[in-house]
């Protein structure tokens, strides 16, 4: 498809070049395809009467070499979604000219495919062509065949649909009469302009940014640790030497399991006999039943009093061994989170004295510590509990960067095990504390944040990397820092002219912000500078590299 591409172009300039010098036009193969000067970068635009999304135009520019017509033109223009480069040889009347219309998906620099481009030219005098093409001759290129009946500078309308919908602009192509009317120019070449072709660019991952001024922190980078929030942890331990019988605890929960308050977490029964000699399980059974038998007294009194059989003294007193025997009985409940509903305080029912062990809160079992059929001494842990909803974020930031952390209560963080970047208002954060002093030890100053765990996705012991905010510098040019090549202490771009052109330029950068880099001097706002892959730019200014088949249409 190339070559016919290619062989229409070669016709088209013959003819608009048998009345040139006699050394006529040609592209060397050896050298690929380079242009020497850029193109005029569009301006937005008023939508068109296409109704299309964005509507965007530039102006022609003429591109020479010694010896070529004038007349033949490239063009680069970029819109919200699309960026076109087109070629076209000298347009003359009567005479069947291809242009070559490269047009790239801005959202992923992929060449545009399964798509219908009509192309309408329009003469200040009303003359007009219109062309539709329905299918790229390769992906990525358009090859328009016109031919205009009339000269004249003629605005160009093209209007996208498929993979993009877009409408753009171009103002004031010529068209000439005779050949004798093209201007004749001479132009060397910029030995400073990079040729890396829109085949070369669609091959490879492969972006451009334009250059804009916003608002930019520099920021502190510094190391932490997740933690459980303060307050939001608990171990549940035996409360007395006892046994954990396999028939009742076949379901323990297990590390990472979600566990709701006074959900029972274990049935523990009472050792028959303890080495140390602890008591605790004759002691709860002693409380409970000494609170049943007040509660009994209480009630008795009650009734005797109302029919006057006792004094008030002696209801007061049932009243005062009654609350005794509460207090004693829930304090000692309170230790075991037991669930004592089921119990036969007759001792006729064999589950009379198994103790159910409750979760004091909700939260997720960070650690269980017995397994079915073990025996357990007083005071042993038997699982530890999280509340993970909130989690502490402990951070060290290096003594002599401490002084540039600023409020500290901007930043982003960056947790182990996750590609994510989240600020810190996503996870919805907060800065908890600042020390007050330098760790001797590590030379650091501890922040601590409070962070949101939405999904409990994260887990306590985790690492962080956090950016802390600090400086701010509003109405800044800025790039993002894949577009920056370092070369021994030296930053350096590459600015892209055109479609196919590019140039290396040196720049001078300031503050940095994760991925966005100040630019203090070498570049002017409204360009555009190759921010992924620009080390392949560079590798085709250092080998030249082209596609073997060069680019030429």
């Amino acid at each position: 498809m190339k070559s016919l591409i290619s062989t229409l172009f070669v016709f088209s300039w013959l003819l608009a070049s048998c009345h040139s010098h006699e050394n006529g036009h040609s592209h060397d193969d050896s050298h690929g395809h380079s242009h020497e000067e850029p193109s005029l970068k569009s301006e937005p635009h008023a939508h068109g009467d296409e109704g299309h999304t964005h509507d965007h135009e530039s102006e022609p520019h003429s591109h020479v070499h010694d010896g070529e017509l004038e007349g033949e033109g490239e063009i680069t223009l970029w819109s919200e979604s699309t960026e076109l480069f087109m070629e076209y040889p000298a347009l003359l009347v009567g005479q069947s000219a291809v242009f070559a219309v490269h047009l790239t998906r801005l959202s992923d620099f992929a060449p545009l495919d399964r798509s219908t481009v009509t192309f309408r030219f329009r003469s200040e005098r009303g003359a007009m062509v219109s062309v539709t093409v329905n299918e790229a001759r390769i992906p990525g290129i358009y090859g328009p065949e016109v031919t205009f009946e009339e000269a004249g500078r003629y605005d160009l309308t093209i209007v996208i649909d498929g993979m993009v919908d877009d409408t753009l602009h171009i103002h004031g192509i010529p068209v000439y009469a005779t050949a004798d009317e093209v201007p004749h120019a001479h132009d060397d070449e910029d030995p400073d302009v990079i040729s890396f072709l829109k085949e070369q660019q669609w091959a490879i991952p492969f972006g451009t940014q334009q250059v804009d001024r916003m608002t930019l922190f520099e920021s502190v980078e510094a190391h932490g640790e997740l933690k459980p929030v303060l307050g939001q942890t608990a171990t549940v331990s035996a409360p007395f030497a006892g046994i954990v019988l396999s028939s009742l605890n076949q379901s323990l929960p297990g590390a990472g399991q979600s566990i709701a308050k006074d959900e029972i977490l274990i049935r523990l029964n009472p050792a028959i006999q303890s080495a140390d000699g602890e008591n605790y399980a004759n002691q709860f059974i002693y409380a409970q039943s000494q609170l049943e038998l007040a509660r009994n007294n209480l009630e008795r009194s009650r009734r005797l009093f109302a029919r006057e059989a006792i004094p008030e003294v002696e209801l007061e007193k049932a009243r005062i061994e009654y609350r005794q025997a509460l207090t004693q009985f829930e304090t000692m409940n309170e230790i075991a989170r037991i669930d004592t509903s089921t119990f036969d305080l007759s001792g006729n029912q064999e589950q009379s004295y198994r103790f159910e062990l409750k979760a004091p809160i909700d939260g997720v079992v960070t650690r269980t510590y017995v397994s079915p059929g073990q025996q357990v001494r007083a005071g042993e842990p038997l699982f530890s509990i999280a509340d993970m909803s909130k989690l502490w974020m402990e951070v060290h930031v290096p003594a002599f960067r401490q002084s540039k952390i600023g409020t500290a209560e901007s930043a982003v963080v960056h947790i182990q095990g996750s590609d994510d970047m989240y600020h810190l208002e996503q996870l919805q954060g907060r800065l908890l504390h600042v020390s007050n002093e330098i760790d001797p030890a590590t030379r650091t100053l501890s922040l601590t944040y409070e962070i949101n765990n939405p999904g409990l996705r994260f887990q306590s012991g985790l690492f962080a990397t956090v950016e802390i905010d600090s400086k701010r510098k509003e109405n800044i040019l800025a790039v993002p820092v894949s577009a920056l090549i370092e070369d021994e202490g030296t930053y350096s771009v590459f600015v892209q002219l055109s479609g196919e052109s590019f140039e290396k330029r040196e720049v001078v950068t300031g503050i940095r912000n994760r991925e966005m880099a100040e630019i203090l001097s070498g570049l002017s706002e409204g360009e555009r500078v190759v921010t992924v892959n620009p080390y392949r730019v560079k590798l085709a200014s250092m080998s030249g590299e082209v596609p073997a088949h060069g680019h030429s249409h």
